[in-house]
């Protein structure tokens, strides 16, 4: 990576294992997409009673060359605790940033074919330019 990971807590206080977490997901995903620009991970635990399980507000911020970014945000649902544990939902956050970086790479190396004007063109418009070509 270009520029060293940047993470950003607000509420709680970390104990390492969601930092070695975020380290792993971060080597995982160098591998995948070689040429990491930077990342940005913020996560927030919202404020709660006592009794209901914490509730987090994650995004995570990754800048492929030459113009990607990949932004992925986990919010809870209004009104509602979720009793998810956090490493749980920074893994499903990752799984989400993984699947768009390796679009971004297939597309880099030429693995998704760009479809053809006659095939992005509606079926009745093309048989309606096909009628017209032939009166003429």
């Amino acid at each position: 990576m270009e520029l060293p990971l940047q993470l950003n807590f607000k509420g709680w206080k970390d104990d390492g294992e969601i930092t070695n977490l975020i380290n792993e997901k971060i080597a995982k995903l160098e591998r995948l997409c070689h040429h990491v620009i930077s990342c940005h991970i913020a996560i927030e635990q919202l404020p709660t009673a006592q009794q209901t399980g914490h509730s987090y507000h994650i995004r995570i911020d990754v800048r492929i060359p030459p113009h990607h970014e990949i932004v992925v945000v986990r919010e809870p649902q209004k009104g509602t605790r979720s009793h998810t544990p956090l490493s749980t939902l920074l893994r499903d956050a990752f799984e989400v940033v993984f699947r768009q970086g390796q679009e971004i790479v297939n597309k880099q190396h030429g693995q998704i074919k760009a479809h053809s004007r006659e095939k992005q063109t509606p079926k009745i418009l093309r048989q309606n330019q096909e009628s017209e070509e032939i009166s003429e």
